[in-house]
């Protein structure tokens, strides 16, 4: 018995039936607009993440239940939240992820790696991820981590 995603999250407006569930594949670079906490930005249709670094945001991302063991290893995470920025991080390139401020996206010092805000700016989850490419257009190695 693990959490249930809501099937439906739009990415799009209300009237926009392209779109319902971001694991659905879209023709390759049609403009779509994300619509995620009050915020519209338009993002390119292309599917980004390429892999995943574990399970459990693989699990996340296709909106999968988690075992209770996944999610107490998760602990306070809010995981529709963090689902939504999966969503946001397969849809987006390194500009647009500049461009929506609730991401708070930033290089960690250190490593190749990149981190997004999972949850929320107080929380300590964080999505992080390695660019495949120099046009930092693809992702690879996403995984949802407290980095504190």
């Amino acid at each position: 018995m693990g959490f249930c995603f809501p099937r439906y999250l739009w990415f799009g407006s209300p009237d926009d039936p392209f779109e319902k569930f971001p694991g659905e594949r879209t023709p390759k670079y049609t403009e779509r607009r994300i619509w995620a906490c009050g915020f519209r930005q338009s993002v390119y249709s292309r599917s980004v993440i390429e892999s995943f670094a574990d399970r459990i945001t693989g699990k996340i991302f296709r909106g999968e239940e988690l075992s209770r063991k996944e999610c107490r290893a998760l602990g306070d995470l809010n995981i529709a939240r963090a689902f939504e920025r999966l969503a946001i991080l397969n849809r987006a390139d390194e500009k647009t992820l500049h461009q929506i401020p609730f991401l708070h996206y930033h290089k960690l010092h250190g490593t190749s790696r990149y981190s997004i805000d999972a949850d929320s700016r107080k929380s300590k989850w964080r999505v992080t991820f390695v660019w495949r490419n120099e046009e930092m257009a693809d992702v690879i190695l996403v995984r949802i981590e407290d980095t504190h």
